[in-house]
């Protein structure tokens, strides 16, 4: 099936699923690693800047994706936090409209009822077989390959290091996080208002993960 480019908050929700069991991993954490995503893609696209250690706002146009937009809105109208405190609260909205967003473009199905004629409850079916291998491809092609950390594109660098800072085992195992160590920490070394993001998200993004399992 031909697949188009997917912002990494979309992207890392969709590798979250493992298709072959029908289940979506990381159930607990998932949230987390999709609002990480999107403070990340918004640095990618340079919307979002690191200010002392909190994501400022820069000047530019929507990105025409809720996920993003309402997340740069809420930023640019609250108070100054830092990156840790964007990673930890009120993820559901964001999560939420990737959803709709993944279901939007046919990736998944969501399918919402009432429970007792009350409660509204939505229902997200597994995406279909193959979906997210080309994007799965990429992020391990970056992981692994024999190029040089800083030629492989933004999105792709971002991309396995979140994965592998949440801990998304059906990306990147936990052996692979440990043997390929430095390779990921070279990708997300990179210059520019990226690598500033990711060195101030990645580690964090791996404390919530932690404290989650831990938990």
């Amino acid at each position: 099936m031909r697949q188009r480019q997917h912002s990494l908050p979309a992207g890392l929700y969709l590798l979250a699923w493992n298709t072959d069991k029908q289940k979506l991993t990381s159930t607990d954490t998932i949230g987390h690693v999709v609002r990480a995503g999107a403070l990340a893609e918004l640095a990618l696209r340079g919307l979002l800047t690191d200010a002392d250690g909190r994501p400022a706002v820069a000047e530019g146009a929507p990105t025409g994706e809720p996920a993003l937009d309402d997340l740069l809105e809420l930023i640019a109208r609250s108070r100054p936090l830092a990156w840790k405190g964007w990673i930890n609260q009120g993820v559901k909205p964001t999560l939420t409209a990737v959803r709709e967003q993944l279901a939007e473009a046919g990736c998944l199905s969501l399918d919402t009822h009432r429970i007792g004629g009350l409660i509204s409850v939505t229902t997200v079916n597994p995406p279909p077989s193959g979906a997210g291998d080309l994007l799965r491809n990429r992020a391990v092609r970056a992981l692994r390959g024999e190029g040089p950390a800083d030629a492989v594109p933004d999105h792709d660098a971002a991309l396995i290091t979140l994965a592998a800072a949440g801990g998304l085992r059906t990306v990147i195992s936990e052996a692979d996080s440990r043997a390929y160590q430095q390779r990921l920490a070279a990708l997300a070394g990179r210059g520019g208002p990226v690598g500033e993001a990711l060195r101030r998200i990645l580690p964090e993004l791996r404390e919530t993960v932690a404290v989650a399992h831990a938990g």
